[in-house]
This record gives C-alpha cells, structure tokens and sequence, in this order.
C-alpha cells in the first residue's frame, strides 16, 4: 500500500469515526429531549389531576354536601377521585395513547384497583423511591410518570383512618370490606400519566446531515492540503532521487524555494546529489 493509499484511509477511518460519534452524541440529545417532552406533559396531566382533586374538595363538594340526601347518599360528583376518573375518561377518548390513573392499594372495585405494573410501581414508592416521583419508558415507546398518593381523608373512596371516621353514604355506597384502616400520610396508591415518546424532531436529521457534510468537507479539504503540500513534492523528490541513482546525466534539480521542512530536505538532497557527482567525477578522472 503506497503512502497516499494509507494517508486516505486513516482519514476515511477517521472521518467515519467521528461521524458515528457524533450521529451517537445527537441521537442521544435528541432521546433525552423525547422523554423530557413526554415528562413535562406527564407532570402536566398529575397536576391537573390534583387540581382537578382539589377544586372538587373544596369547590363542588361543600355545595353539594347542603343536599339533605348528602348525608345518606353517596354523591359521586361530590368526590375527587371520581372527578379525576371522569376527567381521565374524557382525556383517554379525545387523545389516543393517553392514559390517566389513579389508583389505590385495597380498592373498593376493580376500576381503579391497580394491575400488576402498577402494583409495583406503588410498591417501588413505598420501598426504593421513599416516595419521590419517577418516570418510566414502557413497551410501545410510552413514558409513564408515577406520583404517590398519599392518604388524606377523602382521597380515594375508603381512604378514611378508620370505619367509623367515614360518612355513612360513603359506606352504604362501597362496603367495608376493603380500605379504611389507612394511616395519615402512608402511600396508599399512586397517579399514573401515561403518554406516548414524540416522534424525533426533524431537526435531528438536519443536524446529522450537517455533521456528515462538515465532516465530508473537512477531510476533503484535509487530503487536497495533504496532496498538494506532501505528497506531490514528495513525489518528484523520490522520481528525481531515482533517476540520479540509476546514473541519469542532466538530472534537474530540486526546487528549493518551498518553505519547511520540504524544502530543507530538497536542499539537502541537492548537496547530497553535488557532492556524489563530484565523487563519481574524482574517480573517472
């Protein structure tokens, strides 16, 4: 393999590795602000769905608890938990792909006990998180934000500290068999916002086209200097040195007027050339 040859492929190794490097660099840019987008608008959806929560507490509940069947009667658009299963059901039909839960260990009905993913996720709350919010990316390119809940009288249809402590409609409506009996900040259940990974950004294929053609330029640019200022010189240095060694007769001269280290050793080798000539001519002579 000549030198050119060799000079050419380490750049070609080279301009390939940095062109996978940075296709990997802003492709990972480009994931972690995929599921940075589908955080926000996970944590946007639990938020809404707490002050959904709270307004129905504070707002609906006090005034339809002046309803003399209040007392006797359970009123679900009274409750929070049912205003956010509401909201959810509304969310799930008008945007495909969302998905809002909350849900509660010991649930009084399957609708809003958790499945198995969602069991664990509860338990990784009470357990290894210690209760802080974290995110999840899911099979189907889905990122799912879970936030504890915690237990606060009425938060969920039982979450009362005890049997006695809960309305009267509250249990006529879902029994006694499960809930109650919760303690005053134990995390019973969670919220859950499932939401689909944006697709990747256009501007992540404009990036990586600019990447392939800067770098495309720069080796170019890099093998013309390398021909023109190396290769080339080299090049009639080596088909001079030849025919001088091969005995030529009228052999021109380097040229010496290029700076560096090039022409140094055209002017070395010229007076190396000299000096041989004058050898040759002391012995014929």
């Amino acid at each position: 393999m000549t030198l050119r040859l060799k000079i050419y492929a380490a750049t070609g190794v080279a301009a390939l590795t940095a062109f996978l490097s940075l296709w990997g660099l802003i492709a990972h840019e480009s994931h972690v602000a995929r599921l940075s987008s589908a955080e926000a608008s996970a944590k946007l959806m639990v938020a809404q769905a707490e002050a959904t929560d709270r307004y129905t507490r504070e707002q609906v509940s006090p005034l339809l608890d002046r309803v003399e069947s209040a007392n006797v009667v359970f009123i679900p658009q009274s409750a929070g938990f049912f205003a956010i299963e509401s909201e959810a059901h509304l969310l799930g039909q008008a945007l495909p792909g969302y998905r809002l839960r909350r849900v509660v260990l010991d649930s009084t009905g399957a609708t809003d006990g958790p499945d198995p993913w969602e069991r664990d996720a509860i338990m990784r709350l009470r357990g290894d998180h210690d209760g802080a919010p974290y995110s999840e990316v899911r099979e189907g390119g889905k990122l799912s934000y879970v936030a504890p809940l915690k237990m606060r009288d009425g938060v969920c249809a039982t979450c009362y500290t005890s049997r006695e402590a809960a309305p009267l409609a509250i249990k006529d409506a879902f029994g006694t068999a499960h809930g109650f009996d919760r303690h005053p900040g134990e995390i019973i259940g969670a919220t859950i916002a499932t939401v689909p990974l944006p697709p990747a950004s256009p501007f992540f294929s404009t990036c990586i086209l600019l990447a392939a053609l800067v770098i495309v330029a720069l080796a170019a640019f890099f093998c013309l200097v390398v021909e023109f200022l190396v290769l080339r010189p080299l090049a009639r240095i080596a088909t001079v040195a030849e025919r001088v060694s091969l005995g030529a007769r009228g052999v021109d001269e380097f040229d010496t007027r290029g700076p560096g280290e090039l022409g140094t050793l055209a002017l070395s080798f010229n007076r190396l050339r000299r000096s041989m000539e004058s050898a040759i001519a002391l012995v014929e002579s």
